[in-house]
């Protein structure tokens, strides 16, 4: 790569996107619903109970022929989930943190598309919504690819 003028340029409107964000109201309320979730110690209890719960099915997913407890263990990890969902701040802080990614797909799909038309960008969200289509990016890209 030619380092030039053209590059800081591109650089330094990079780093003014990226003060952008972080300065906006969608970081401030993630940052705000991350401040909350680590302050609840309800909440923590919850997240620490479901790790726990879910190491433990680990241990015993790959053999449950062989575990004699593997549906209990599986059972706990399922109400683990659904406590900890259920928390208040946990779903605050799952939504701030779904809105952030949202922002971010949505600019990386806008830059590759400056570029070109062509490139697929991939979300890493399968209900992205890509482009002008209520479709999620993922049935976009099979449906233009059938021709």
């Amino acid at each position: 790569m030619i380092i030039n003028e053209e590059y800081f340029a591109l650089e330094d409107q990079v780093l003014q996107l990226v003060e952008t964000i972080c300065s906006g109201e969608t970081m401030a309320s993630y940052k705000e619903a991350r401040r909350l979730l680590s302050q609840n110690k309800a909440a923590n209890a919850k997240i620490k109970a479901f790790n726990e719960a879910k190491e433990a099915y680990e241990r015993v997913e790959a053999y449950p022929d062989f575990a004699p407890d593997y549906a209990e263990i599986k059972q706990r990890v399922y109400q683990a989930k659904r406590i900890m969902d259920l928390d208040e701040s946990v779903y605050r802080f799952r939504t701030a943190e779904r809105e952030l990614q949202l922002l971010l797909d949505k600019v990386s799909e806008r830059l590759a598309h400056a570029v070109s038309p062509d490139i697929l960008v991939s979300a890493g969200d399968p209900f992205f919504q890509s482009g002008d289509s209520n479709m999620p990016a993922a049935c976009q890209i099979h449906i233009s690819s059938r021709g």
